[in-house]
């Protein structure tokens, strides 16, 4: 049996406070509210990693002890900041998806994930696309690309697949540029994997966004006098 068939879960609301928000798939509206309570939740935490020169109770703050962190609870800091750095990726290459010349209709955000894909799309006509997402350095971002090429070649559900999605954080890009592993060649002919780098700085762009929209309007108010 493939070990991703049966799931496909959204992180439970006792660890993810935003639960609620994400468990469906989200059209760009409902997209666009998740995404503002998403930030919200990490530019308001209050959490601050305890200074210790100790470095067993420093490995014991960081990697053991549970804390609330972001929209995150009941779990370390080490894997609450993980989960946040891959949930950033994918909110920022669902909104690239969602600005595109062909959106889609709607995105199934897999927040936190550690089962199954990262994300589907799901375009006109009922076409739905699998993706993977990752937020890595350098010493692991091959890796890491390598893992996502393999998973969405050989575990992705629809055997007829013409193409696929990676979100990487932007970073990466000119060091993954031109990298391509044995298998993305192999099946190049017949899945098309697409590579889309994201910039996690979501609050500077949120800000953008609302400058975008907002000056318009002053404009044909002056206008308008």
């Amino acid at each position: 049996m493939d070990k991703y068939k049966f799931k496909f879960k959204i992180m439970s609301k006792d660890k993810f406070l935003l639960h609620e928000q994400f468990k469906n798939p989200l059209d760009k509206k409902k997209f666009i509210e998740a995404k503002k309570l998403y930030l919200e939740s990490i530019t308001t935490n209050e959490y601050e990693i305890k200074a210790t020169k100790d470095i067993f109770q420093l490995i014991q703050n960081i990697k053991r002890n549970p804390e609330k962190i972001g929209p995150y609870q009941n779990m370390s800091v080490f894997e609450a900041l993980n989960r946040i750095g891959s949930d950033l990726v994918l909110l920022s290459g669902a909104e690239k998806l969602f600005t595109s010349e062909i959106p889609p209709e709607n995105i199934l955000l897999r927040m936190g994930n550690t089962q199954g894909f990262d994300f589907e799309v799901l375009y006109k006509g009922n076409k739905k696309v699998y993706g993977e997402a990752f937020n890595a350095a350098k010493s692991f971002c091959k890796h890491k690309m390598r893992q996502a090429i393999d998973k969405l070649v050989d575990k992705n559900p629809d055997k007829k697949a013409t193409s696929a999605i990676i979100f990487i954080n932007e970073e990466m890009e000119g060091f993954l540029e031109n990298y391509k592993n044995k298998k993305e060649t192999k099946n190049e002919k017949t899945i098309k994997i697409q590579k889309i780098y994201c910039n996690v700085n979501l609050e500077k762009t949120q800000l953008q966004a609302e400058r975008d929209i907002l000056l318009p309007k002053l404009m044909n108010r002056q206008i308008e006098v």
